[in-house]
């Protein structure tokens, strides 16, 4: 699967694998100032539990990495993975006192 990579206005972007014309997994997020606040990562229900959103969040990390860029993690999922190895992305990690909770996705973290 390859993942790619596309940025609008220097402000929105997204991680994002295609299957043919169908789009089947994203990670998206907004940048300003530095900032990449990832809001969303999603799969295909049919897909899911194959590594997929893993492989979208790794290609995110090595973005922010590249680019020095703070990561918010808005999103759920990258929330969790940050909490699970908070030394291993503290680096990136954007940290303040009202710290998102991981619910922009709309599903909160166990």
């Amino acid at each position: 699967m390859k993942i790619q990579h596309r940025l609008e206005d220097e402000r929105r972007g997204s991680f994002f694998i295609m299957d043919k014309e169908r789009q089947i997994a994203e990670l998206d997020y907004d940048l300003k100032d530095g900032i990449l606040n990832a809001y969303h990562t999603g799969v295909r229900p049919e897909l899911e539990g194959r590594g997929i959103a893993g492989m979208l969040f790794d290609e995110m990390v090595k973005y922010a990495r590249e680019n020095k860029y703070k990561v918010i993690p808005s999103c759920s999922y990258i929330l969790v993975k940050f909490r699970r190895h908070p030394d291993k992305y503290c680096d990136i990690w954007f940290r303040t006192e009202d710290e998102p909770v991981g619910a922009a996705c709309g599903v909160r973290p166990k």
